[in-house]
Parts: C-alpha cells; structure tokens; sequence
C-alpha cells in the first residue's frame, strides 16, 4: 500500500460536498464515498478518475442503514488501509 492519504465522504455527494471531493482529489487523495443515488455516484468516480486520475471507490448504500455504513467502511479499511479524512454531512470529523 503506498502512502496516499484517503478522503472519506459519507452522507451525500451534493455540490458542497462535491467541492471538498474535488479539493482531496486535486491533492492526489484516494477517495472513498456512499450514496443513495447510483446514478450520481458512478458520474461522479468516473469524473473524478479522469480528471485528477486518483483512485475512488464508490458505494450505492445509505449512511442511515447500519448494515450500510458497516460494509462500507469495512471495504474502504481493506481497500485502502486507511482513512485520513472522514467528511459527513459537509462537516469534518
């Protein structure tokens, strides 16, 4: 694994959070995120992907469902082994 750091979205992808996406991928970050709009989602990895070519890992899953985040995250940590920046709800914690 090399020393990326990775950013972490959940809650959402609305144009605020976008920006942030952005931001971390703009400085080389791996990013992962969850989503209960596929759609959006996946437009959103493949721009991301392209436009910085970093890794992003997205999942089509609802941060409100506990069987949800526990997948999620699980997958980011064997993914990556890692999360530098966890963003949620537009707010760091």
């Amino acid at each position: 694994m090399d020393n990326k750091e990775v950013c972490v979205l959940t809650g959402g992808t609305g144009a605020r959070e976008y920006s942030l996406l952005e931001k971390y991928a703009s400085q080389g970050c791996r990013i992962a995120f969850m989503d209960t709009d596929k759609e959006l989602g996946h437009m959103i990895k493949e721009e991301l992907e392209s436009l910085y070519n970093v890794a992003v890992f997205f999942f089509h899953g609802d941060m409100r469902s506990e069987e949800d985040r526990d997948i999620f995250f699980t997958a980011v940590k064997e993914m990556y082994g890692r999360m530098d920046y966890v963003i949620s709800a537009g707010v760091m914690v």
